[in-house]
């Protein structure tokens, strides 16, 4: 038999590293942009409400959770630190108060777009140290890599 793999086993090898590598980015952006803008690292969990709420500001609770694949506890618990390190609101629905409407503070979206312009900044400047033809790969693979993130959502 050849050395070449069968479909299967090209994408276990593509899974495999591509997940690697992209842990690896995400990895480097964020250690840069939290040195950089001095702002207290969060758990992952809490990231990931902060920046889910962030999109879609007077979301409740449960769809945040069931959006992020997490269980309400474990949302409920995140939303409390971030209420209490005052980078969320929670407030009561007008219509039903026992459903909790999240919004973040100001803070919170100071400290985002401080996160997103440094990870431009870092991300650009590397980018730019890349030959063209790197480069050009990487753009031509932003339609693939939002299908990926599409399908993951979705799956």
């Amino acid at each position: 038999m050849s050395g070449e793999k069968t479909a299967p086993e090209a994408v276990a090898l593509l899974s495999g590293e591509l997940a690697a590598l992209l842990h690896d980015v995400s990895r480097q952006l964020r250690t840069a942009a939290h040195a950089e803008v001095n702002l207290v690292p969060l758990p992952d969990s809490e990231r990931d409400v902060l920046r889910y709420v962030g999109r879609h500001p007077g979301i409740g609770v449960g769809v945040v959770a069931r959006e992020l694949r997490m269980k309400s506890s474990n949302v409920s618990a995140a939303v409390r630190n971030l209420v209490g390190r005052d980078l969320m609101v929670r407030e009561a629905d007008p219509n039903d108060r026992r459903i909790a409407r999240l919004t973040l503070t100001d803070q919170a979206y100071r400290n985002l777009e401080r996160l997103q312009r440094s990870w431009d900044t870092h991300l650009g400047a590397a980018l730019g140290r890349l030959v063209p033809e790197d480069r050009e790969k990487l753009e031509s693979a932003v339609p693939a890599l939002r299908a990926l993130v599409r399908v993951l959502r979705d799956r």
